[in-house]
C-alpha cells in the first residue's frame, strides 16, 4: 500500500464547467472575501447549516475520525483540503477525473485556504483526516483497505455494485459505510438522496424504497478543479456531506457502535420529502447522547498500555518473581539473625561482670605499687 501526502500555498483564479457521470458543476461565484481579498465561500454554504452542522462545533469538529473517499480521484493539493488529506494509490491510480472526488472531500472536511480557514470552503468535519483510495476495478478491495486503516466512516462515489461483501466487512470493523442512493441496494449502506435549498428532492434520483436519508446536495459550494472552489449537485455530494455529519456524531459519541450511530442519524432524521427522512445532526446529537450515556468510552492510551504489557514475554515475569523472593529471603535471613542474637541479655551481663571484674583488679594492684617506692628518709641532724 502506497501513500502520499502534499500540500501547496498557491490557489489558481480560473474555474470549469464539468459533467461526471451526470452530476453537474458549474464555476463558483462570490462577492465575500477574506482581508486578502480571497474569495470566501462560507456564508453561501447553505447546506451545513440545514443539517446542524455549524451547531455541533460548538463541541467537536471531527477530530480524531478519519473518513474514506472510496472510487474517485482527488486533487491531493488543494488549498482547502492540504495537510488533512491522504491519498492510498495502491487500488488504483490517482490520475483520473477529479472533480467528483475533490468535490465529495471538501464537502466532509475541507477547512478552507490554510488551516486557519481565511477563504475558501469548509467542510461538514473541517478537523477529521481524510483517506482517498481512487480505484479502478478494485472498488471491493480499497473498501477493505479503507476499514483495515481504522476508517470510522466510508463513503461511496457509486453502490450499483455488488459491494456487499466488502461493505459487511466494513461495518463489522467499525465503520459507518455511506454511499448515494442510485439503486444498488446495499443493505450495510446508509443511501442518500439529494435535495435542494427548499427540501425537495433535487435531480433524478432513486424510488423512495431504495432511499434511507436525503441531505442537501444541490448548488452547493465545494472544493473545485485548478485548486479553486465550485457549485456541486448530485447524489455522491449530498452522501459526502452526510459523510461528514456522522463523522462529527463520531468524534463526539466514540464509544457508539457502527449501528448505533445509523440508528441515531435515521431516528433523529427530520420529516423529508415523500415522507423520507431529513438528515438533521441536531436531533441525531440527541438520540446518540441518550444512547452513550450508559456506555463508557474506553481509554485508547490504557488500552494500548494494556496490550502492551500482555506481550512482555513470560522469562521476564518469572527473572521479577524471582528476584523479589530472593530479596524477600535475605531480609527475613537478616532480620532472624538480629532477633536471635543474646534474646535473654546473657552476652550483656558477661561482659558487664568482666568489666567489674577487671575494675575490681585494678584497685587491688594500685596501694600495692605506692608502697614498693614510697619509703621516705628522715632528714639528718646538724
Amino acid at each position: 500500500m502506497m501513500h502520499t501526502r502534499h500540500g501547496i500555498r498557491g490557489i489558481a483564479a480560473s474555474c470549469a464547467v464539468v459533467t461526471v457521470l451526470g452530476i453537474t458543476a458549474v464555476p463558483a461565484a462570490a462577492e465575500n472575501t477574506d482581508n486578502e481579498g480571497q474569495a470566501d465561500f462560507r456564508p453561501d454554504q447553505w447546506g451545513l447549516a440545514s443539517i446542524g452542522a455549524t451547531e455541533m462545533w460548538e463541541e467537536t469538529e471531527g477530530g480524531g475520525i478519519e473518513v474514506a473517499v472510496v472510487g474517485p480521484s482527488v486533487h491531493e493539493d488543494h488549498p482547502d483540503l492540504r495537510d488533512n488529506l491522504t491519498v492510498d494509490t495502491g487500488h488504483g491510480d490517482n490520475s483520473g477525473n477529479m472533480d467528483l472526488g475533490t468535490g465529495m472531500a471538501g464537502l466532509i472536511a475541507g477547512h478552507g485556504h490554510g488551516m486557519d480557514a481565511d477563504g475558501g470552503v469548509l467542510g461538514a468535519a473541517p478537523s477529521a483526516a481524510l483517506l482517498a483510495l481512487p480505484t479502478g476495478d478494485d472498488v471491493d478491495g480499497a473498501i477493505r483497505a479503507a476499514a483495515a486503516d481504522g476508517a470510522q466512516v466510508v463513503v461511496l462515489a457509486e453502490t450499483d455494485a455488488d459491494l456487499s461483501s466488502a461493505t459487511e466487512a466494513a461495518v463489522d470493523a467499525g465503520a459507518v459505510v455511506v454511499g448515494p442512493a442510485d439503486g444498488g441496494g446495499d443493505p450495510n449502506v446508509l443511501t442518500v438522496a439529494p435535495t435542494d435549498e427548499d427540501g425537495q428532492l433535487a435531480g433524478n434520483t432513486a424510488d423512495a424504497s431504495e432511499i434511507d436519508l436525503t441531505a442537501p446536495g444541490d448548488e452547493l459550494y465545494t472544493a473545485g478543479p485548478d485548486m479553486s472552489e465550485t457549485q456541486v449537485s448530485g447524489a455522491p455530494y449530498a452522501a459526502a456531506l452526510t459523510a461528514g455529519g456522522i463523522a462529527l456524531l463520531r468524534s463526539a459519541y466514540p464509544q457508539l457502535q457502527p449501528e448505533q450511530v445509523r440508528d441515531a442519524v435515521l431516528e433523529g432524521s427530520q420529516q423529508g420529502p415523500g415522507g423520507v427522512p431529513a438528515l438533521s445532526l441536531t436531533d441525531a446529537q440527541a438520540q446518540a447522547a441518550g444512547v452513550a450515556q450508559d456506555i463508557p468510552v474506553i481509554d485508547e492510551d490504557l488500552a494500548d498500555e494494556a496490550d502492551q504489557g500482555s506481550q512482555i514475554p513470560v522469562w521476564v515475569w518469572f527473572a521479577a518473581v524471582g528476584a523479589v523472593l530472593l530479596f524477600g529471603i535475605l531480609a527475613l535471613v537478616m532480620w532472624v539473625r538480629r532477633s536471635t542474637r543474646d534474646p535473654y541479655g546473657v552476652e550483656a551481663e558477661r561482659r558487664e561482670e568482666n568489666e567489674e571484674i577487671a575494675a575490681a583488679r585494678a584497685a587491688e594492684e594500685q596501694p600495692a605499687r605506692r608502697q614498693k617506692g614510697g619509703r621516705r628518709r628522715k632528714p639528718r641532724k646538724g
